[in-house]
């Protein structure tokens, strides 16, 4: 299980290897922030699953911020006799 997490780490040493100099060269400051971001996320997601800790469910989250745009766009498009 060590092994995946090295791999694991090393993976994610060898993306920002590759990109975070080329966004500090063209000052991308705004997309490093968010690159940044996203790949702690996604390196603490991936180790969770590697190590079997019991991870949160994503489900509910993006279903809470998906739904009011979904009931929006639905009020608007759908007329009230089809709904």
């Amino acid at each position: 299980m060590v092994i995946y997490v090295l791999l694991l780490i090393f993976f994610y040493v060898l993306v920002a290897y590759f990109e975070v100099p080329r966004m500090l060269k063209n000052r991308m400051r705004r997309e490093l922030v968010s690159f940044i971001a996203l790949s702690v996320l996604g390196f603490a997601l991936a180790a969770g699953q590697i190590l079997n800790l019991p991870l949160p469910n994503m489900n509910k989250a993006i279903e809470a911020v998906v739904r009011p745009v979904y009931q929006a766009v639905e009020s608007r498009l759908v007329p009230p006799e089809y709904r």
